[in-house]
């Protein structure tokens, strides 16, 4: 299994970190996205068709070819959480998320103590207890699990917006997910994201992030607009989606050859 993080490295280095989000096809198209030199690929099972053991596939097929496996949960429960990250995912992203007492409860089942409350276990992403850190101990074993995975919450409500800096300022929380579709739905401007007010609201939460150190991807529809968020700051995002660069694609093609 592969062992570094590569989305945490850049985040560490301060470079920008490019994925996709992963909402069709199964843990073969892994294998194809292998020529592109992606950083992460960005599993959706809060609106993907991805059970567990599908996600576990993703998971092994993202560490063969050196891509983190990121994780969205459906829902922000002990089962979701626990399961995902005792699979192996190297970042964790929680939607549907309001007040900061539930990004505190994330932490706290996210991660092993002393930060969180997370339950122990011999799983797969310690190797069962047989890599070589984990054949350290218990003590070892958590805190390279705190350590290795990204907690990255969403900020896509009204609400998680006028708490972002105490939210940020939480300890294990490691950056912020934008989700600009929702969030602009819940402003009551859906999709208007030119509108003055959304701009403010995404460099609110951009500016919260950076100025305490801490990581801030969203979603990006284009190559342009990929490299606009490079350019403001942000440390990644997500490149198109797998359904769409795919249906695209053949509509390219089937366009050119009956032309």
């Amino acid at each position: 299994m592969a062992s570094e993080n590569r989305m945490k490295r850049k985040l560490e280095e301060k470079s920008f970190a490019l994925g996709t989000l992963m909402n069709a096809f199964d843990a073969s198209a892994i294998e194809v996205l292998a020529a592109a030199d992606l950083d992460f690929v960005f599993i959706d099972s809060e609106h993907g068709p991805f059970d567990m053991e599908s996600i576990v596939e993703i998971i092994r097929a993202c560490e063969l070819v050196g891509f983190t496996p990121v994780v969205r949960v459906g829902d922000p429960t002990h089962k979701e959480i626990q399961r995902v990250t005792n699979a192996g995912a190297g970042a964790l992203v929680i939607p549907e998320l309001r007040y900061p007492e539930e990004f505190r409860k994330v932490v706290e089942l996210a991660k092993f103590p002393p930060l969180g409350n997370r339950g122990f276990g011999p799983v797969r992403f310690s190797g069962y207890g047989y890599k070589e850190w984990a054949k350290e101990g218990v003590a070892a074993t958590m805190a390279h699990g705190n350590d290795s995975m990204l907690l990255l919450p969403q900020c896509e409500t009204v609400e998680s917006l006028e708490h972002i800096e105490e939210i940020v300022d939480i300890e294990g929380i490691d950056g912020i997910f934008i989700g600009p579709f929702d969030l602009s739905i819940s402003m009551g401007i859906p999709g208007q994201f030119d509108n003055p007010d959304f701009k403010a609201a995404m460099e609110r939460i951009r500016t919260a992030c950076v100025s305490r150190g801490k990581g801030v991807f969203t979603y990006c529809g284009s190559p342009e607009d990929a490299r606009l968020k490079k350019e403001q700051g942000y440390s990644g995002c997500l490149c198109s989606n797998t359904a769409a660069v795919f249906a695209n694609a053949y509509i390219d093609f089937v366009n050119k050859a009956r032309s």
